[in-house]
């Protein structure tokens, strides 16, 4: 579980980056889509209720204009809710290039987030994205979150008085159970806890978005579960025991319980008949 730090130097009377109760909102540290960094998140997501947290890449950008359309129209659209970018890349253009133009926000990227590059190598330097870490802080990187240095406890507050360490884009991304990208996450703050991960970037269409939204609003996964597909299936479910039911009937009971074919031959009878 995590512990209380002292405030690295640089952060003194800067206790806005941290001062929310939220397990989640105090350990990641946030810019507007201008690139100004938020110094008081408690007052800047006050009314919010869900935030979508969306891992990307600039690789394979091209392949999901359209889902990035619907996830602006959602970030416009939805003043309750709040989309996240979390760049995944290793130099700060790469994810400027995905930002150009979007309303979202985004983790700060100098964070020393310890991701391999993505896409074809050529003669970059990889390592300019890694050497600045924003206001001197030790973030919590993607092998601790794994290996289980802190925990972080959901669904409850936290002392928001105290400073914790800060989540690097790699240690959420393990917390987001990132296998690729892109990857969403849907995150509710009254409860302060995760809805659903990797969800299906499909139930940001314009015909899904709504009653999808109202059930992230309501602390609710749209994830599909085993008691839905039941719920849905019950008629089929029915159908397929009583055939089940009749094919052993007939098995273990023999020919006298075989009706179906009685009961057809009377239906064809009287069908002939009347013809």
């Amino acid at each position: 579980m995590s512990s209380p730090m002292d405030i690295p130097p640089d952060l003194v009377g800067q206790s806005g980056l941290y001062n929310s109760p939220d397990p989640l909102l105090r350990r990641i540290r946030l810019e507007e889509p201008s690139g100004k960094s938020i110094d008081d998140v408690e007052k800047y997501f006050d009314g919010k209720e869900v935030l979508v947290l969306y891992a990307g890449s600039e690789y394979g950008e091209n392949n999901i204009r359209g889902f990035h359309r619907d996830l602006t129209t959602f970030a416009q659209k939805y003043k309750s809710s709040s989309v996240i970018y979390i760049s995944t890349d290793v130099l700060p253009q790469q994810a400027n290039n995905v930002l150009q133009g979007k309303p979202w926000l985004r983790m700060t990227f100098f964070d020393n987030s310890d991701f391999a590059p993505v896409g074809e190598p050529d003669e970059k330097d990889w390592s300019v994205g890694l050497e600045e870490v924003k206001r001197g802080e030790d973030f919590l990187q993607a092998g601790e979150v794994e290996m289980g240095v802190e925990t972080i406890q959901f669904g409850q507050e936290e002392n928001e008085n105290d400073y914790v360490r800060p989540l690097s884009r790699a240690g959420l991304t393990v917390l987001m159970n990132v296998f690729s990208t892109p990857s969403i996450s849907i995150y509710h703050l009254p409860t302060h806890s995760f809805l659903a991960k990797n969800v299906n970037m499909s139930s940001f269409k314009p015909e899904n978005i709504d009653r999808n939204y109202q059930v992230w609003k309501g602390g609710e996964s749209t994830s599909v579960k085993i008691s839905d597909i039941i719920d849905k299936m019950k008629w089929t479910l029915l159908l397929l025991l009583i055939a089940v039911g009749y094919h052993l009937a007939v098995r273990i009971g023999g020919e006298q319980y075989n009706f179906i074919p009685r009961v057809m031959d009377g239906i064809n009878g009287r069908l002939s008949g009347k013809i």
